[in-house]
């Protein structure tokens, strides 16, 4: 009995080895600030070419780092990259902070918890922040979507969009606890359990099991050939 104890304590502790490196392994991280913040500069002093040089030299190294990253946000990541190389002296600053919010939430190893930051700060703007007005939260609101895209979904957004929509007919303090209540009601981000640290799960939970079942089994085989053993020494 001791023996299958420890054959299943050693299995638990091999089992959490490969979640470990699945959740917190993943992808590599580079600060992008300074560049965005060179090229936002540029784009505000109308300098549409020397930014638009610039992104260029860097474009092959960002579309190789989103090739790296899942099919979503490849496919998130270069949607934003596009939008920026379509119309340079239309570019405003919401596109330059998609693209710059989304590669800092998305290149570092925490992404859930960049996640989770992202919707912090944005309620706290509503409550610490009043003189935000309802269009400046509506900027600020489009420039983390599509990072937020990379864990929810479209359908639980809405909600909060529609929430934004209404400040067009002006803003109120009941539009702001509406939204306010809209963002408690995102259920919190967690790390997601990949394919493969899954399978390795079920592999080392299983294979304990057979080899308690195969030790018992096993040692009640010993027992029965000890009992049957003494029985045929006592009738011999």
């Amino acid at each position: 009995m001791g023996r299958a104890i420890l054959v299943l304590l050693c299995s638990v502790i091999f089992t959490l080895t490969p979640m470990n490196k699945h959740l917190y392994l993943s992808g590599h991280s580079e600060d992008w600030s300074a560049f965005f913040l060179q090229y936002k500069l540029l784009i505000q002093d109308g300098k549409y070419e020397l930014a638009g040089k610039a992104l260029n030299n860097r474009r092959a190294e960002l579309e190789n780092y989103m090739e790296s990253l899942s099919p979503q946000k490849e496919e998130i990541g270069k949607e934003l990259l596009q939008s920026l190389m379509v119309d340079l002296p239309k570019t405003n600053s919401v596109e330059i902070g998609q693209l710059l919010i989304f590669i800092e939430t998305v290149s570092a190893n925490n992404h859930v918890e960049n996640i989770n930051t992202l919707v912090f700060n944005y309620k706290n703007s509503l409550g610490d922040n009043p003189y935000l007005t309802g269009g400046e939260l509506q900027s600020e609101w489009e420039k983390v979507v599509p990072s937020l895209l990379t864990y929810y979904s479209y359908d639980q957004l809405i909600p909060i969009a529609e929430q934004l929509s209404q400040f067009a007919e002006g803003d109120s303090d009941q539009i702001r606890e509406t939204l306010a209540v809209e963002l408690n009601q995102l259920p919190e981000a967690v790390p997601a359990l990949s394919m493969e640290a899954l399978l390795w799960t079920v592999l080392l939970i299983g294979g304990t099991i057979l080899i308690t079942l195969a030790y018992v089994a096993f040692r009640k085989y010993q027992a029965v050939a000890t009992v049957e053993g003494s029985i045929k020494r006592e009738n011999s």
